[in-house]
């Protein structure tokens, strides 16, 4: 088996992969299709020429803590079936984990368990909740909003980067392609209130539903501002829908009666470090001074830190005060950890080292598609 990254000649055998193992139309013959992203990673069989299964790469930056990590974001992960079980798509992941030039991974798994195998673990939860308007009646409509069709690029890129850097693995936005500027041919509706928060749209009129995919915000004050819009719709439709919002989301802080609300939880998505010492190195640690070793599958990390001073020693013949393989570790450093004594795959060799001081619970969340 032969792994490598496609080109432009290989777009009818990825055609051929999307359209068996996502049941979708593909004119294999179409001189025009192009590969969906820039990197595409492939399995061949040894001729170099049967593509068994690729998955798509997109690089991104996301955030953590302070700090900015390199994201390998995977997507659109494929396999013909009748190549299915021999191993094509774990030869994918083991040449990305191997290229050494990412700090962590994330994907939105459509089985955690798969991606489990693959080291891959869920960093947060994260929900839908469908609100009727008249439980959002306390709060004062307005109209201090404009509509975005392009001409607002650096206003809406500042508030929601500005609003990311809450939360861990949230991704830097350099461009508005999550936005469309087309909003009266796409139906979809970025409104920016004033200078502080936006909501991006979509109505269900089938459903009586605004469907929200999108909401930043900074402020109490620009959370009840863009609300405040969003119940100039009431005359229209039923209900707001917020399609993926974080569990502690202080948008239900300002609904009348959460029974009659409509909330699912979901998987926030999933993550993988790639190289833990930069991850690490990145980590936001807490001003008093602290220690822990640790042994993440067979690499042992000794931590010391103190204010903003850090050091970290790679040292193989130290005794761990914690052992966790990659994914419980993904999990902890990435998203903090809350009673870490009903957590599964860790051991817990010194109780009184400092090692779950560091890594309190955060949120992690992130929202972009690609």
């Amino acid at each position: 088996m032969i792994v490598r990254f496609l080109t432009q000649k290989d777009i009818q055998e990825h055609d051929k992969v999307s359209s068996q193992a996502f049941s979708i139309a593909c004119d294999i013959n179409d001189k025009d299709s192009v590969l969906p992203c820039e990197k595409v990673l492939g399995a061949f069989d040894d001729d170099n020429k049967t593509l068994f299964a690729d998955l798509e790469l997109n690089e991104w930056k996301c955030n953590y803590g302070e700090k900015i990590l390199t994201c390998a974001a995977v997507g659109g992960v494929a396999a013909k079936p009748e190549h299915r079980g021999k191993g094509a798509v774990k030869e994918l992941f083991n040449f990305l984990f191997d290229m050494n030039e990412y700090d962590v991974s994330i994907l939105y798994p459509f089985s955690e368990e798969y991606y489990r195998k693959l080291g891959y673990e869920e960093v947060g939860k994260s929900i839908e909740a469908t609100i009727p308007f008249a439980e959002l009646r306390k709060i004062k409509r307005n109209n201090d909003v404009t509509l975005y069709d392009g001409a607002d690029t650096e206003k809406l890129l500042k508030i929601y980067n500005n609003c990311a850097k809450k939360y861990n693995l949230s991704f830097v936005r350099e461009n508005v392609n999550e936005y469309s500027d087309e909003p009266y041919l796409s139906k979809k509706y970025t409104y920016i209130w004033k200078e502080n928060s936006y909501a991006t749209i979509m109505i269900d009129r089938e459903k009586s539903l605004v469907n929200v995919s999108e909401i930043y915000f900074d402020s109490c004050e620009s959370l009840l501002g863009i609300l405040g819009f969003l119940r100039n719709f009431e005359g229209n439709q039923n209900a707001v829908c917020f399609l993926k919002i974080p569990c502690n989301s202080p948008i239900l802080n300002f609904v009348c009666d959460t029974k009659n609300c409509n909330i699912k939880m979901y998987n926030t998505g999933s993550a993988r470090i790639l190289n833990i010492e930069n991850v690490l190195k990145a980590h936001k640690y807490p001003q008093e001074k602290g220690e822990f070793t640790i042994r993440i599958c067979d690499e042992i990390f000794c931590v010391n830190y103190c204010e903003k001073n850090v050091e970290i020693l790679k040292k193989n013949d130290a005794d761990p005060d914690v052992i966790m393989d990659i994914n419980i570790a993904s999990k902890i450093l990435l998203s903090g950890v809350e009673n870490a004594e009903y957590l599964p795959d860790i051991e817990i060799k010194n109780s009184d080292s400092d090692f779950f001081k560091a890594f309190p619970k955060v949120t992690a969340f992130f929202t972009n598609e690609y």
